[in-house]
């Protein structure tokens, strides 16, 4: 996962770039940025979801979410996951002077896929249209399609690009512009055209405008990549780059499929065509609060990865066990209880601000929820993976849900349409924490028996808000005064973290337990 260090500058020959030439961002300042402009960027996110499923009908809202879907899985198709491994290969190819001719290669390859992925949906728009969503798209919507998605492509890749060469302050930036700029632009189009198109073409807008900050870079000569130095065979670049490109792709693609494999269920296995978008639709809303969980988690991966990463490199496995096993609690108790949180608040936000179009995305949110706690766990424990270098663990863990999860969604959404395909999805979610549970144990990641009863907790958030909250008072109480759930030796980490804090404002404690 960390790119590699690039040598001392008297070993390198003469010509070849030492890594004090390339004007990079600190490891503190860009996660600092980043975490910023993540927190930023969910904020938009949040109040852009709701406001479409407020100036949105479940039809329309439900081929916006389709189409989202599309951009998701089409955009890495097109350039075979290529941009995806500019974070671990630019600093090996910068420091041995090939940089330059490794961007130029995996340019043109780029942008050979995309045109040839334009062409394609182009040519076919009907019969594409029709199946990506259930309706006849005319060749215009088709061109909005595919402005979108060449945004899209040329943004991502632009990311990556400036990920690995460490220039944090100016992905955050571009990120920013990103979200803020969809959501201004969505949101004044919706106002006077409430139609999904003008969400399409916002956000291949927003795309464009997210590359602003990357303009003066672009043209800036003075760069250290700007050139090569020594020649790059293509057969032993082809060899290094597209088994990990794939292997990124594989996992990136699993991942995408089973976010977006109950959504097509729906569409498909709906009883009529007509009911197919408005039940993405509802499924679509019952997700907005969940999403944004799930980003939270994402961010907080992202953010432990590096420590974890720190003690193995160290060493120091018992450590990383040991924190993967308060993890795996910690991570459960804290979505239960911010799912609480979002149960309590649901109905405001579904019955007033949505104005009572998405009743059935109310009522299917509990089982979302339950889904989200499930995730989290799980996302946060692969983080395991990650440190071994076996990425290939996680995309057979994630397989397994998918396939589970196209399985249940072909048996229960014919019979309990909207709550079987999110049914569908909580009990494979619960199935990839099991199957990574499982496996951990393999590593020897032992989880004693209070971890079974707290990962029965998010169960309880079917009962509704005001039962949860009682479960979680009693779960608290039980935690504090009768040492059940977590181990004395966790209790006193979980000190070592939350008691410095108090302490900040003038509040000691022999102990937050007692």
């Amino acid at each position: 996962m960390s790119s590699v260090a690039p040598a001392p500058s008297s070993e390198l020959s003469p010509g070849v770039f030492s890594s004090t030439e390339a004007v990079t961002d600190s490891l503190i300042s860009g996660l600092s940025f980043m975490l910023l402009a993540n927190v930023i960027q969910r904020g938009f996110g949040f109040v852009r979801n709701l406001s479409f499923c407020r100036l949105l009908d479940e039809d329309g809202l439900g081929l916006w979410a389709l189409a989202s879907s599309f951009f998701i899985l089409a955009a890495p198709l097109a350039v075979l996951g290529l941009p995806g491994t500019f974070g671990r290969l630019i600093e090996s190819y910068r420091v041995q002077g090939q940089l330059a001719s490794f961007l130029r290669r995996v340019s043109i390859f780029c942008a050979i896929g995309t045109l040839m992925m334009a062409g394609v949906l182009l040519f076919g728009h009907t019969w594409i249209g029709h199946l990506l969503f259930g309706i006849d798209i005319s060749f215009g919507t088709m061109l909005l399609i595919v402005f979108t998605l060449v945004s899209i492509i040329l943004f991502n890749t632009i990311t990556e690009l400036l990920n690995g060469l460490r220039r944090g302050r100016m992905v955050s930036s571009m990120h920013t512009y990103n979200s803020l700029s969809f959501t201004v632009i969505s949101l004044i189009g919706l106002v006077f055209i409430q139609d999904w198109q003008v969400v399409v073409v916002a956000f291949g807008l927003s795309s464009l405008i997210g590359l602003i900050p990357a303009v003066y870079w672009w043209f800036d000569k003075d760069l250290a990549w700007t050139c090569s130095t020594r020649p790059l065979s293509f057969q032993k670049m082809f060899q290094r780059v597209m088994p990990f490109a794939l292997s990124v792709w594989c996992i990136n693609l699993l991942v995408n499929l089973f976010d977006a494999v109950d959504r097509y269920m729906l569409l498909y296995l709906a009883p009529t065509e007509s009911e197919g978008t408005a039940l993405v639709g509802q499924f679509h809303s019952a997700r907005i609060l969940p999403l944004l969980l799930t980003s939270l988690t994402l961010m907080v991966s992202s953010l432990v990865l590096p420590y974890l990463a720190t003690d193995w490199e160290t060493g120091n496995r018992d450590r990383v066990r040991k924190t993967m096993q308060i993890t795996f609690k910690l991570s459960i108790v804290f979505f239960f209880g911010t799912s609480i949180l979002a149960l309590a608040i649901a109905p405001l936000l579904f019955d007033h601000l949505l104005r009572g179009k998405y009743e059935d995305g109310l009522s299917i949110l509990p089982i979302a929820l339950i889904h989200c706690c499930f995730s989290a766990a799980a996302t946060l424990l692969q983080n395991y993976y990650w440190c071994a270098e076996k990425g290939r663990v996680i995309g057979l863990v994630t397989a397994c849900g998918l396939i589970c999860n196209v399985l249940l969604n072909i048996w229960w959404v014919p019979i309990h349409g909207l709550h079987g395909a999110m049914a569908a999805t909580a009990v494979s979610g619960a199935l990839i924490l099991l199957t990574t549970v499982v496996s951990l144990r393999r590593c020897g990641v032992v989880f004693d028996r209070s971890s079974v009863w707290i990962v029965l907790l998010p169960l309880f958030l079917i009962l509704g808000a005001v039962p949860s909250m009682i479960v979680a008072v009693l779960f608290t109480i039980g935690v504090s005064r009768l040492d059940c759930g977590l181990t004395r030796e966790e209790k006193d980490q979980i000190d070592q973290v939350i008691k410095p804090l108090f302490q900040r404002f003038g509040i000691r404690m022999h102990s937050i337990w007692h």
